[in-house]
């Protein structure tokens, strides 16, 4: 679930750079997404819509789509597409979001208490990623320097966290180990859930801040596709290799994926200035 929604994402992205951010747990029935957003442009907005109920009060996004045509209605559609198959930043980040996606809903094995690694594991995760939040990326918006890409920089943590997780799960969870290891090696994965999932939401929407409905609805789908199709290979995949073979094959995919977010926090800007879709400006 992306943390914006079509219509709000764009508007609430385009004011990130300028006001206050805040972060809002939203939960859904598998992770929680943190969710950075301008409380006073959301109070505003609603307190006008809700009480007011003036229908004259419409967003931008609203006022263009009144005069589209259906020749523009089907490019918005497919400006998902080729987006995320045509910008560098948006296509790998994409892969990574749905790489995450595919390993959580494969994981093997585990029922009921069994995921209480991952949910230790955000507990730890998830104060310490606020902290920073408040303390270093928050302050960062008032300085001239500011840059996307420093968002990026918990994600160098995240991306060792996740082969972390898969190797460390795969070479314990067997009946000669105690449980509590692989317990352990699963907390990681939250590790690698949060610091990833909400700097890559950010960060797509900051440096696509006229596109982002369409940068989250590619995301979207990516995630979609990896988060059905994995679970359709994972029984075979743990029948032939066993949990831990199958589960090193997987870390050793997630470790070919540590250079895209170190790639981007260092060359991220030079490649956004390439592109005529992103942004300029910063």
């Amino acid at each position: 679930m992306s943390p914006f929604t079509p219509r709000s994402g764009q508007a609430l992205l385009c004011n990130m750079s300028t006001a206050a951010i805040h972060s809002l747990p939203w939960i859904s029935r598998d992770r929680i997404v943190l969710c950075p957003i301008n409380l006073d442009v959301v109070t505003r907005t609603l307190f006008a819509l809700r009480l007011t109920g003036d229908d004259r009060l419409r967003s931008q996004s609203e006022i263009d789509a009144a005069h589209q045509t259906l020749r523009d209605r089907l490019i918005v559609l497919g400006r998902a597409f080729t987006l995320s198959f045509s910008e560098p930043i948006v296509f790998f980040m994409d892969l990574y979001s749905a790489l995450l996606y595919g390993v959580l809903f494969l994981y093997p094995g585990l029922q009921g208490v069994a995921f209480l690694g991952i949910f230790d594991g955000a507990l730890i995760a998830v104060p310490l990623f606020l902290l920073w939040i408040k303390y270093g990326l928050v302050p960062m918006f008032s300085r001239p320097e500011f840059k996307p890409e420093m968002m990026l920089s918990p994600t160098l943590i995240g991306a060792v966290a996740l082969p972390v997780c898969l190797f460390w799960y795969g070479r314990t969870a067997r009946e000669s180990v105690h449980w509590i290891p692989h317990i352990i090696g699963s907390s990681f994965f939250a590790v690698g859930a949060v610091t990833l999932f909400y700097t890559v939401f950010t960060y797509l929407g900051m440096s696509y801040p006229a596109c982002a409905a369409s940068i989250f609805a590619g995301n979207a789908l990516f995630r979609a596709l990896f988060g059905e199709s994995f679970p359709l290979f994972a029984r075979e995949l743990f029948r032939h290799l066993g949990i831990g073979p199958g589960n090193s094959l997987l870390g050793g995919i997630a470790v070919c994926f540590i250079p895209i977010p170190l790639v981007f926090y260092r060359y991220g800007e030079k490649i956004r200035h390439i592109s005529k879709n992103a942004r300029h400006d910063i």
